[in-house]
């Protein structure tokens, strides 16, 4: 059992660091990138249905959007985009749950707002042209100091005294008009302004935050809480075969780390190892149910009646044994809702509690079976001989319950028994002790 600890310690001490690392990861991930949408499944992208990539470019459509999650903070951002009105084009950035920045493109004007629960409008200019071609934009963000550019034309420079940290970024098209985009790229260094003057040779003061000066302008942004109901509405991402089956190869792969965790680490009484051995089907049931329903409303209603069946006709018997199967259901709707990274460290913190809390909790849990001796007279056994012959083949011995009647005695024990033949030899002294001794081996988590 030395052995059995010293694997439970190192698997602690790998999650832990496992669990650390992944901040450092993820920041190391989002210093930078380039997307020239050349790819038409848009992996890393959450979008809506009518969000989609045509030659080589992204085309989103009236009333729908398209975002990439990260922690995209100070840097520059660049992208090309063709929008010609009438209508609201809007580029968001740092976009946490708390807020977001936004460059709104309407008709003839050019606005960068601050989206939280009061939207502020930092700095705007009117009388813009927009051009039926391509044009550039550039977006510098350096703390709370933030400047746009629009065709390398520095048009509005702007101070927020409490900017918002890093986060995802993305792009929504309001009204009439679809919108297009190309080579969008984000670097965590700041390239220095251009110099260049605003139209009209006319150098813009810095502005800082001020309420809004035009409401029609705040009306139309989309605030976080609208953010939050697009994404999880159910036009999400259109079915693709390489999702899938990464969802369902990593289902597995999660199912069996949480089927070994409960078969070592849990403390249920009843077979662990086969009722561990539904968690594998049933997170690759749910993991398929999600990645259906997710295209339809109508699909994703019945899910609630399909998952009650597991609360409903499965026979739990203990506490333990429902928190692991919710948690199997639990990746499977991760999995199914493509929130890899979410899923993967939700089962690493997890196994890691379940360690530590293991650990503190000593040898408790390392009892393997359930024992009842039941002894009558004429040849009623006292119990310390019971001990006696139960400690000399047994690593562990805990008595739960005893009960001397005077004519018959009853005791039931945890033992942990490290092969079958130490068993046989368990069994062989205790029938030594009286041929009448009623024995009983109750599985807890078997002998392997």
């Amino acid at each position: 059992m030395k052995r059995t600890h010293a694997i439970s310690r190192v698997l602690i001490v790998v999650l832990f660091l496992f669990v650390i690392a992944i901040p450092f990861s993820v920041q190391a991930q989002d210093e930078g990138f380039t997307e020239t949408f050349d790819d038409p499944s848009l992996n890393g992208w959450e979008r809506s249905e009518q969000a989609v990539v045509k030659d080589g470019s992204l085309v989103i459509s009236q009333g729908h959007f398209a975002a990439k999650f990260g922690e995209y903070g100070s840097g520059t951002y660049e992208f090309k985009a063709k929008f010609a009105g009438p209508g609201v084009m809007f580029f968001r950035f740092a976009m946490r749950e708390e807020g977001n920045y936004a460059v709104v493109f309407v008709e003839d004007r050019i606005a960068l707002e601050k989206v939280t629960e009061k939207p502020q409008e930092l700095a705007a200019m009117d009388g813009v042209e927009y051009s039926s071609d391509w044009m550039n934009v550039k977006v510098l963000l350096d703390a709370g100091e933030l400047e746009i550019f629009l065709d390398d034309v520095s048009i509005l420079t702007a101070t927020d005294p409490e900017p918002l940290e890093g986060g995802g970024l993305g792009f929504w098209v309001e009204g009439e008009t679809a919108a297009e985009f190309d080579d969008l790229s984000f670097s965590s260094s700041i390239e220095g302004s251009s110099g260049g003057s605003a139209v009209g040779e006319e150098e813009l003061p810095e502005t800082t935050v001020s309420p809004p000066a035009d409401e029609s302008v705040s009306s139309g942004s989309v605030d976080i809480a609208d953010f939050v109901s697009d994404l999880s509405s159910s036009q999400s991402n259109p079915f693709e075969i390489t999702t899938f089956i990464i969802n369902l190869v990593l289902s597995v792969v999660l199912s069996f780390i949480l089927s070994r965790v409960y078969v070592h680490w849990g403390s249920s009484l009843s077979n662990r190892r086969r009722f561990a051995a539904n968690f594998m089907l049933i997170t690759i049931t749910t993991t398929f149910i999600i990645l259906v329903v997710r295209s339809s409303v109508a699909l994703s209603l019945g899910l609630v009646g399909a998952l009650s069946i597991v609360r409903f006709r499965a026979a739990i018997k203990e506490p333990e044994e429902l928190a692991y199967l919710f948690f199997a259901i639990s990746i499977g709707i991760g999995l199914g809702d493509n929130q890899r990274l979410i899923t993967i460290v939700a089962l690493a913190v997890a196994i890691l509690i379940i360690g530590i809390l293991r650990f503190f909790r000593g040898r408790q849990a390392d009892f393997n079976l359930h024992v009842t001796l039941a002894s009558q007279n004429p040849e009623k056994i006292e119990l310390e001989s019971i001990m006696d012959v139960l400690s000399s083949h047994c690593s562990q011995v805990r008595l739960i319950r005893f009960d001397d009647s005077g004519a018959a005695l009853e005791s039931s024990f945890l033992v942990e028994f490290k092969n079958l033949s130490n068993l046989q030899k368990a069994k062989s002294a205790l029938r030594g002790l009286s041929p009448a001794l009623d024995i009983t081996f109750l599985d807890n988590k078997g002998i392997w």
